[in-house]
């Protein structure tokens, strides 16, 4: 394990010997991971929980480290069946900021620029900040309407003019003109000039994932069943928006400055 997955690995071990129901947490651990073997055929790890031995946490790291080791996709499975982010926010804020924060900074980046180019879109960040981990499906839906509010503000700071009915690419498209971002007004064959073409034309496929993924599993449709998505999902999404809306924005103040 690397020293990330570590530092998660005891953050599991202290929720799962805080919780009432261990048992049950172990069987349904072994079923979301498919890990039985390495759990229940532990020779310690059960005994010692039943009869409250005292090697029982030393029999929990070793079982938590093996099936982290055992599967790339088993720590995300733990993470999430556990909501362990949500539980470290409550009861471990500096631990949460250090492992889970990553998509915090982004809006903090956001909010900044944000602020600083008069653009209000700050009710979507305290919103995307208050639910990516407790409704990962509302903070695509936000993050998705977040992205369209800041390309309006900066179409119509611009000067641009328009109809109300634009789809999101169309938005894109308009903002990556009006800030010369356009990947047609690149040479390909001058230095570089592939790279930041293919770089450019890359901001329309984020757009469209973000807009997917919204319409499939975010909020604004009706749904009839649990759409499955988890805070992982939600941490995607936000983080290549937000990245995205960063780099907008940047480009916005720059041209704001010299007057280009």
């Amino acid at each position: 394990m690397d020293q990330r997955q570590r530092q998660i690995a005891v953050v599991i071990k202290r929720l799962i010997l805080q919780s009432e129901e261990q048992g049950t947490v172990w069987d349904e651990l072994s079923t979301l991971t498919g890990e039985e073997d390495i759990i229940f055929s532990h020779p310690r790890l059960m005994r010692s929980m039943h009869f409250g031995d005292d090697d029982y946490e030393f029999c929990v790291s070793e079982v938590i480290k093996e099936l982290i080791e055992s599967s790339a996709g088993n720590l995300d499975t733990i993470t999430d069946h556990l909501r362990l982010p949500q539980w470290l926010k409550e009861n471990d804020p500096l631990n949460y900021a250090k492992l889970f924060g990553h998509s915090q900074l982004l809006l903090d980046e956001l909010h900044i620029r944000t602020i600083n180019s008069s653009f209000e879109v700050n009710q979507y960040i305290l919103r995307i900040r208050d639910c990516i981990e407790s409704d990962p499906e509302l903070a695509i839906g936000t993050m998705k309407e977040l992205l369209e509010s800041l390309m309006k503000s900066i179409l119509v700071a611009r000067g641009q003019c328009l109809t109300g009915k634009e789809e999101m690419q169309n938005l894109l498209k308009k903002t990556q003109q009006t800030l010369k971002l356009d990947p047609s007004d690149f040479d390909s064959s001058s230095r570089g000039g592939e790279l930041v073409k293919r770089t450019l034309s890359n901001l329309g496929q984020v757009v469209d994932g973000i807009v997917k993924m919204r319409n499939q599993y975010g909020t604004g449709h009706g749904r009839s069943r649990q759409s499955g998505v988890t805070p992982r999902h939600a941490r995607l999404v936000v983080n290549s928006g937000a990245a995205l809306a960063v780099f907008l924005v940047e480009t916005f103040e720059y041209h704001q400055t010299f007057g280009n």
